[in-house]
């Protein structure tokens, strides 16, 4: 029982001490979202409602063992990962760090560009982005992508 307790104690803790953004690491992850075509208000706040800014976030939902990781939540589910590593990092794929804002970024803000050119506006990239069906999602989903399209 102490063993499931401790567990527990430690997941309730873990975000306590997660380590925020850096000024600095912010300026590049808006830059990398612009060479991306990613408006900043939509980087900044896909940021602030996936990890609250906290490069080492993980999310504490997992489906089927898998989490989500770092500052944008890539799913780390070996099909999505590997895919999103194979089409958006070009270097190899032993020097990607999920907790490192730049290469989280990296990754994210480009699958979310190409979102964008597959769907032709942000509310349905962001949509995808989050639960990768536009038809089933629920309104928790909806309401995600409208905070961030409407944050100024």
């Amino acid at each position: 029982m102490k063993k499931y307790l401790y567990v527990i104690f430690l997941l309730c803790t873990a975000g306590l001490y997660a380590r925020q953004i850096t000024t600095s690491e912010l300026h590049e992850v808006i830059a990398i979202g612009k060479s991306y075509g990613v408006p900043e208000s939509i980087t900044r706040q896909l940021m602030y409602e996936e990890s609250r800014g906290k490069v080492d976030a993980q999310s504490y939902v997992t489906y089927e063992g898998y989490y989500s990781a770092g500052l944008f939540q890539i799913y780390t589910q070996p099909d999505n990962y590997n895919y999103l590593l194979r089409k958006y990092w070009k270097y190899k794929e032993i020097d990607f760090d999920i907790n490192n804002p730049c290469h989280n970024a990296t990754i994210a803000l480009h699958y979310l560009s190409d979102l964008h050119k597959r769907f032709g506006n942000w509310y349905d990239a962001l949509l995808f982005y989050n639960h990768g069906n536009i038809a089933t999602a629920s309104e928790k989903t909806k309401a995600y992508a409208r905070r961030i399209i409407n944050a100024k």
